[in-house]
């Protein structure tokens, strides 16, 4: 009893004690009218090592920015990250730098000794009554943990802090410094069990070391008369992705340097083979609105029309699917549009039986399925939402349609792929108030041109005068006009007045976003500014297996699919194959359906969102895939 109630007492100090072990690294906010200097004084710290902890800082920090400090209270001797904790057991509790371990039935001094790695000596200086005593089951012994001193000082050499910030992924992060998703979860094993958390410090390797190639990237030493022209050429990648991958390159290639060549693999560009392994049987749930308790269905009702299109198109990918040897089981839910009957519903106990649920169709009830299945093995697919699910914490989840925020950086991307010193001219709206993702959408135009010669262009009482447009465009090279804003006055200024100029003029347009205040816009303007825009869908009607599709339908349900009959048969079809073949959606590759692209990554939440994304482009009155 005696030791029953001491392990009781340990574990209760253990776990107050892991609860207050901290980082080496914290975050800090800062105060009203604080500068570095005056931080780095408060914390006995120079001003030089501040701003290397944080190489984001621009001059100075403005009043509540997040800045990454060192932990004043930080002991090494009780970062469990330091310390080998394979010979822990389920009985053992680690308390201040110990381990308490409870004998076990058939234990001897010996194999405690030779498992813990501690000396008799030691062992008898901790637990003194093992002079007098005979070791005995249920005996709670003081054991002390290895720290790895060659470990600590590697960290300090080889890694750096860095803090998480909002929209970044483990994928995003790991790409970013040249490493693997694993060895990002190997350096930080927190975020392996509970994902990343928007401002959390992790560790991440200094940025100019390269040790061996990886998953992501491919190590090369520059040879003799290699150039960056010569490297792009030889490994079919743009100049910008090695600059952005060897910051050094931007003082010249140099014989006998070792730089990092991105591979295509980590940025999931393979193409997903369809395949159904044998005797594979599938359980499925859909959970749509299609609110059957109402006294009388309103054929008019657009959700109605969208719940049976989607639905209608789903059966089809499943009848797609049994042809080819899937079986499939699955059971249909209304949620009547309701959070309180999402919730109901998928509490019931049969749902944790299922292989994936598609639906809810809204966020609201999306996000109460969510919840209830939180620690099921089922992934819950959002169909239609394009809202951010990111707050959503469930890494099962998958956000089947990608965010704004997603179609920006995906247009960015392209831009800084094919830019080629043309003129660059940004456009933005008096309304564009400066968020996260409009900054990094100016940040890194402005990286695009190093002089510094981008003109910028705003609205002046609600217009954008043709003269102020005149004005910006350099006749004698390619103008890009960079469109950043959806504002309805906005875009039909910019267009309107653009395709009026002459064509001589060689202008490209570039959206970050087309909505709907595109669709007034004359198709000749757009034509005419060879118009640029990113979407989550595009459709080929031409293409054989859209007619096949469309004609099979129209056999079955005696109309024409719409957009939502096509999203319906997409996505079930390709989540469905994809289960068939491997249950994670993030290693699969890319695939392309009738109408969407699926390339999945991980969210910022952990859990997963398609960032499957065409670039569209005028060529005349025709659209075009360009990327």
């Amino acid at each position: 009893m005696k030791n029953i109630r001491l392990i009781i007492f340990l574990l209760f100090i253990g776990i107050s004690s892991i609860f207050a072990q901290q980082k080496k690294y914290i975050t800090y906010k800062v105060l009203e009218g604080e500068t570095i200097l005056s931080i780095a004084k408060k914390l006995s710290e120079t001003p030089y090592n501040l701003l290397k902890l944080n190489p984001d800082i621009d001059k100075d920090v403005k009043i509540n920015d997040l800045i990454i400090i060192p932990n004043i209270d930080y002991n090494p001797l009780l970062d469990n990250e330091n310390v080998d904790l394979s010979p822990v057991t389920i009985k053992d509790i680690v308390v201040d730098n110990y381990i308490y371990h409870e004998v076990w039935n058939k234990e001897t001094l010996y194999s405690i000794q030779k498992k813990y790695k501690v000396s008799n000596a030691e062992l008898n200086k901790l637990n003194p009554f093992l002079l007098n005593e005979v070791l005995k089951q249920g005996q709670v012994l003081k054991i002390p943990l290895l720290i790895n001193e060659t470990v600590i000082s590697l960290k300090e050499k080889n890694t750096q802090p860095y803090l998480v910030k909002p929209k970044e992924t483990k994928y995003s992060i790991a790409r970013n410094f040249g490493i693997s998703i694993s060895y990002l979860e190997e350096l930080n094993p927190k975020i392996k069990k509970n994902g990343l958390q928007i401002d959390d410090v992790i560790i991440v390797p200094k940025e100019k070391s390269i040790e061996k190639s990886d998953a992501a990237f491919t190590v090369h030493k520059v040879e003799k008369l290699e150039t960056l022209y010569s490297l792009s050429n030889e490994f079919q990648i743009s100049q910008e992705e090695l600059l952005n991958a060897n910051p050094l390159l931007i003082e010249g290639v140099k014989e006998g340097m070792l730089i990092k060549i991105p591979n295509r693999r980590e940025d999931n560009n393979e193409v997903f083979v369809d395949e159904i392994l044998e005797d594979l049987k599938l359980k499925i749930a859909m959970m749509l609105p299609f609110q059957t308790k109402r006294d009388s269905l309103n054929f008019e009702d657009r959700l109605f029309n969208i719940t049976t299109d989607f639905y209608f198109g789903a059966l089809l990918a499943i009848d797609s699917l049994k042809n080819q040897g899937l079986s499939v089981y699955m059971k249909v839910y209304d949620t009547e549009n309701s959070k309180y009957v999402s919730d109901k519903l998928s509490k019931k106990s049969e749902f944790e039986s299922f292989d994936v649920v598609i639906g809810p169709m809204f966020l609201k009830n999306v996000r109460a399925v969510s919840e209830n299945l939180q620690f099921n093995k089922t992934l819950i697919v959002s169909p239609i939402s394009s809202k951010d699910h990111s707050k959503i914490n469930n890494v099962n989840l998958v956000q089947e349609v990608p965010t704004k925020e997603h179609l920006a950086l995906e247009m960015l991307q392209y831009i800084k792929s094919n830019y080629s010193n043309q003129k660059l001219v940004i456009i933005t709206g008096e309304v564009d108030k400066p968020n996260t993702n409009y900054n990094v959408l100016i940040k890194e135009i402005k990286a695009l041109d190093t002089l510094q010669k981008i003109t910028f262009i705003k609205p002046e009482k609600g217009y954008i005068k043709l003269d102020v447009f005149k004005k910006a465009i350099d006749k004698n090279r390619e103008n890009w006009i960079l469109l950043i804003g959806n504002d309805k006055v906005l875009v039909a200024d910019v267009v309107n007045n653009l395709g009026v100029l002459p064509i001589e003029n060689n202008i490209t347009l570039f959206a970050f976003q087309k909505g709907k205040n595109f669709d007034k816009i004359d198709n000749n303007f757009l034509a005419r500014v060879n118009f640029y825009y990113p979407t989550s869908t595009y459709l080929n009607v031409e293409s054989q297996e859209f007619i096949y599709f469309k004609n099979k339908f129209k056999k079955t349900y005696y109309t024409y699919p719409s957009k939502y009959a096509i999203e319906g048969f997409d996505i079930t079809y390709d989540i469905l194959m994809r289960l068939a073949t491997n249950t994670d959606l993030i290693n699969q590759g890319t695939s392309q359906r009738l109408a969407t692209k699926y390339n999945f990554i991980e969210n910022t939440s952990g859990s997963i969102i398609n960032q499957g994304v065409f670039i569209i482009r005028y060529e005349g009155l025709e659209l075009k895939v360009a990327k």
